[in-house]
């Protein structure tokens, strides 16, 4: 089993990943970039000193690179950490670059994670993990107690890219549900019956991290679908289609908040 773990991060995930290692039985030490009550954050004093196997929960690419090489510099002054797993949706280009920047002694996985904060505290995540199928197996114990799904892509970097593409297929979903919402609303269909009408076409569509369909809508929605794109188009390989992302992108942007009844 696991032994000198540590989670690293600001990601909400973090602490419920940290409490159902604790309730299994598994010693985890945490450094927390939270802000507390009183503003400060953990700076992570004492959180390398042992360490072997890194999960890192960051918000966004800004905080990756404070923990890795930064601020906490953890992907160089821990002697000796072995592994390093990325539980976050990264752009898959920044995290593929990772290799080249952190020893090769130091095995690298992404773990980018689809599902509800519930689905966290409840361990009913689902993991796309890329990366040595040796070193995944290894880990295996870890994520069957964070995920209900769990599923390695490829090598490091794959399980990035297929995130990306999920969500761009979720955010495609979501957003021409509701411009065929708009446009049947505008010629007088009740919305409400159209749903029911739609029946299990729409099962799927709500992933989880967009509230454009569930009545809460509000422009953080907005800006994961643009986001979402945005990965989407950094993913995409030299010679790709990109006219119908960018024409998505465009869409989205000009997008208002809506709630269904």
């Amino acid at each position: 089993m696991m032994h000198a773990l540590g989670i690293a991060g600001s990601g909400r995930a973090a602490r419920s990943f940290m409490s159902r290692l604790h309730k299994a039985g598994i010693q985890v030490s945490t450094c927390d970039l939270s802000p507390t009550a009183d503003g400060q954050a953990d700076d992570g004093t004492g959180f390398a000193a042992g360490l072997r196997t890194l999960i890192i929960v960051p918000r966004d690419i800004n905080e990756a690179e404070g923990l890795l090489f930064e601020g906490q510099k953890l992907a160089k002054n821990t002697p000796g950490l072995k592994t390093i797993v990325i539980a976050a949706t990264l752009s898959p280009r920044y995290v593929r670059a990772l290799r080249g920047r952190i020893s090769d002694g130091i095995a690298l996985v992404d773990a980018p994670f689809s599902g509800t904060p519930r689905a966290a505290e409840e361990g009913r995540l689902s993991f796309f993990l890329g990366g040595p199928k040796e070193e995944i197996a290894q880990l295996m114990p870890i994520f069957d107690l964070l995920g209900r799904q769990v599923v390695r892509m490829g090598g490091f970097g794959a399980a990035m890219a297929a995130k990306v593409m999920n969500d761009f297929l979720a955010a495609s979903s979501n957003a021409m549900t509701r411009l065929a919402l708009d446009w049947a609303e505008a010629q007088g269909i009740d919305e409400a019956r159209l749903l029911d009408m739609s029946g299990n076409l729409l099962e799927g569509l709500t992933m989880p991290g967009y509230d454009l369909m569930d009545g809460n809508s509000n422009e953080d929605s907005v800006s994961t679908l643009v986001r979402d794109v945005e990965n989407a188009l950094d993913s995409a390989l030299t010679g790709a289609h990109l006219t119908p992302p960018r024409s998505m992108e465009k869409i989205f942007r000009g997008m208002k908040a809506r709630a269904l009844h």
